[in-house]
């Protein structure tokens, strides 16, 4: 099944945009949306400042309260009044990164989404040395580079609990306070915002939010909680693996209807198979492979992909990259006979030229008959963090784990032609002309 380009459009949309704020907003993996019940204990945030009228008012009454808060800021922002961020530290309070410039992560480029938190990062720690944890992308919208890079990176993506509504036109003091109020339990992240530079907000809302912060703190002590900050609330480490399986159990059904719409099967229906494949039209230019063999425009190709849950199962307990690429090298020699068999009697793949595929772990492919060709073009960057993000995603290690292997993981293009895999993996067969 071949994809048309509004076809690709979509999936990619999907891939890109939708997918990893889905799993991220609703299915609670990945970020901190509530503090574990049981401590009494709440956390303030505060959104799009700093703002030279509205940040000095709300840093006073968070010190007569005698209560922390983070501030989630804009790195324009920081740019334009440094010494409010500085005031901001000194009063003990945590600070967060929500962007350079408030965009919404769906419409960004790979570059523009990863230059949203470097700039601010840099912003913050080049004024005052202070080390960012946390980061809450702009209207807690996420794509595949923000989510990446925040885990490469080691940053904390922090979310909210509820809203209370402060930043739209007909919000009150009254309204604030009574929707958190009425709302707040043990564990809750509240959410306010001390700018209203941003679009969508009301003109003058963090005016609201000044007035109603007082009877908010003291609705708070009435109920017997404790505002903390987000350092007091964040889970253990060994909350990891269970937030991270849950993660991939959802990306696994995800994958699923990805491969439906694009066309990847498993071959010859077998479910269980290493493999997984879809027939492809070329339409790039004249490209000669081994062999003579020339791909042209119009021609077929098989695309290759692995079954990423049983590479999982097989990978459990092993941290080592390069055990990881030996294992698909073996997996891949256990697999390609029954491939190529597959190619070989099935008439829907009588036209194929070639096998191809994208992959980080190409050492030792050569050894299977597959010729690398280096990535070029907006392939290479978008194929890297796509490809970095899966073997984080599935790699017992997970992402720190491949910083060490920063300088190898470089994607490649792999190819096999046709009478190269029958040639190796079915001898008995003439190789086709």
């Amino acid at each position: 099944m071949d994809l048309t380009l509004f076809d690709f459009l979509i999936l990619s949309f999907l891939l890109y945009s939708i997918a990893p704020t889905a799993i991220i907003r609703f299915g609670h993996f990945g970020a901190l949306s509530r503090a574990p019940r049981g401590g009494g204990k709440i956390a303030l945030t505060f959104d799009d400042g700093p703002d030279p009228h509205y940040t000095p008012q709300i840093l006073e009454i968070l010190s007569r309260y005698q209560v922390k808060a983070c501030f989630f800021v804009i790195g324009r922002q920081v740019w334009a009044y440094p010494e409010l961020v500085r005031q901001i530290i000194k009063a003990g309070h945590e600070i967060g990164n929500h962007g350079f410039s408030h965009r919404i992560a769906w419409f960004l480029t790979p570059l523009a989404s990863a230059r949203e938190i470097v700039d601010t990062n840099r912003a913050i720690e080049d004024l005052t040395g202070y080390k960012i944890r946390y980061c809450r992308p702009a209207w807690g919208l996420f794509n595949l580079i923000t989510v990446t890079y925040c885990r490469l990176k080691g940053l904390k993506v922090v979310l909210w609990t509820y809203m209370s509504w402060d930043w739209i036109q007909r919000a009150t003091p009254e309204s604030i306070a009574g929707k958190v109020l009425n709302r707040i339990h043990d564990g809750a992240i509240l959410v306010f915002h001390d700018g209203d530079c941003t679009p969508g907000a009301a003109r003058g809302a963090p005016a609201r939010v000044v007035a109603a912060l007082p009877k908010i703190l003291e609705g708070v002590r009435e109920k017997g909680l404790r505002v903390v900050p987000l350092a007091d609330i964040t889970p253990e480490k060994k909350c990891r693996g269970f937030f991270k399986n849950g993660f991939i159990r959802i990306w696994g059904r995800l994958e699923r209807i990805i491969r439906l719409v694009s066309g990847i099967r498993a071959p010859g229906g077998n479910k269980s198979a290493f493999f997984r494949i879809a027939l492809r039209t070329y339409r790039g230019k004249d490209w000669p492979l081994p062999g003579g063999v020339f791909l042209k425009k119009g021609d077929q190709y098989l695309e290759l992909h692995v079954n990423n849950e049983w590479l999982a199962s097989l990978i459990a307990g092993d941290t080592s990259t390069e055990r990881m690429a030996l294992i698909v090298v073996r997996e891949s020699r256990r697999g390609l006979p029954d491939l190529a068999r597959i190619i070989r009697l099935d008439p829907r793949y009588k036209n194929v030229k070639a096998l191809f595929a994208i992959t980080l772990l190409h050492r030792g492919t050569e050894r299977l008959g597959f010729t690398a060709y280096d990535t070029q073009g907006l392939m290479r960057p978008l194929a890297t963090l796509y490809e970095k993000w899966l073997l984080g995603l599935y790699h017992p290690g997970g992402f720190r784990k491949l910083k060490s292997y920063r300088d190898k993981l470089v994607p490649k293009y792999i190819i096999m032609t046709r009478p190269e895999l029958f040639s190796r993996y079915l001898p008995d067969e003439p190789a086709p002309r």
